[in-house]
């Protein structure tokens, strides 16, 4: 049986409502289809901490306002910190906006902060996420949109306090063991209140869709294999109650782990027949592999995620790769 949906965070887009014990959730709309990112605020005695802030455009910045009303937060002079869980713009977006109103401090991982500085730079080479796309296959018609379309706007703090995985952090009035768990961008943190059994998971698990594990021009060797290993290694947290950042909160913790592996095996397993027993680039596979009817920005996410999975079946010695420009490989006979 599938893993069920908790019956808190229900609440429409654009609206509070409390999670666990001093901590809210509120849902800030995002301009594509996941339709939400969701913001966690802890309430603590020195003021409160927000999680993820959330996308940064008019809509978004509205919802904050009404929903720190609606728990008697003032932007201004309430918020003690803000916490992100990773460089996604849908999660640090809203970083600057809101750390600049507040006066208050910022923090994310110490790697996430290199990487996000290097990726959200606007004088970076966007010539080189075309020629990547290129060179696993992508025709330079549907490789051109993607660059014109990759989001460059994302405006970082000026400064970002870098934290460290392993120790803990005082959200609130919790203390939160940061977790590095790898796969979704390369050094995403997870954050665990082990009082109250709470875990903040960022993009590290969700419910009902499953997370982007891609390579991308900057990936770290292996995010898949190293995603899969981070989930194996969450096996034993003690946490009744998940506050992902994209669709429902849910309490299974393992049986969500296990569904999570197991979609990726399935997926390995479509990818390998994908090739048809032939040699195939990347992007023909991820053609093959996912709906026929993606828009362009969609479409490098498949690109990005079929890529994950082919250096995995490759280090499994499934696939050994024949081509590099560009990039093809053929299955290999069990």
């Amino acid at each position: 049986m599938a893993v069920a949906p908790s019956e808190l965070g229900t609440q429409p887009v654009g609206e509070a409502a409390p999670v666990a014990e001093g901590i809210y959730q509120l849902k800030v709309p995002v301009p594509f289809p996941l339709v939400f990112v969701a913001s966690y605020l802890i309430e603590g005695e020195g003021g409160w901490t927000v999680v993820d802030p959330g996308y940064d455009y008019p809509e978004a910045r509205e919802v904050w306002e009404l929903g720190a009303r609606s728990l008697g937060l003032d932007l201004d002079s309430g918020v003690e910190k803000v916490v992100v869980t990773h460089l996604h713009p849908d999660h640090i977006g809203l970083a600057r906006w809101l750390g600049e109103r507040a006066g208050c401090p910022v923090f994310m991982g110490g790697e996430e902060i290199l990487s996000a500085r290097r990726l959200w730079d606007p004088t970076a080479d966007t010539d080189r996420f075309f020629k990547f796309m290129l060179r696993h296959g992508m025709d330079e018609a549907t490789a051109r949109p993607n660059v014109l379309k990759r989001n460059s706007q994302t405006r970082l703090p000026d400064d970002i306090t870098p934290l460290s995985p392993g120790e803990k952090l005082e959200l609130g009035d919790g203390s939160y063991r940061m977790i590095h768990t790898p796969g979704h961008t390369d050094h995403h943190l997870v954050f665990h209140d082990e009082r109250r059994r709470v875990l903040l998971g960022g993009d590290h698990l969700l419910l009902r869709i499953t997370p982007n594990i891609g390579v991308w021009p900057d990936t770290a060797p292996s995010p898949l294999a190293r995603y899969l290993d981070s989930l194996n290694s969450l096996r034993d947290l003690e946490a009744d109650l998940v506050l992902p950042g994209h669709g429902p909160l849910f309490h299974d913790l393992g049986g969500r782990i296990e569904e999570l592996l197991l979609h990726h095996e399935h997926r390995l397993d479509a990818t390998l027949a994908a090739y048809g027993g032939r040699e195939a680039t990347p992007y023909a596979v991820s053609c093959r592999v996912f709906s026929p009817d993606l828009t362009d920005y969609q479409l490098r996410f498949a690109l990005a995620e079929t890529l994950a999975h082919v250096e995995l079946l490759e280090e499994r010695g499934l696939l050994e790769r024949t081509g590099e420009d560009p990039v093809r490989h053929r299955p290999l006979s069990a």
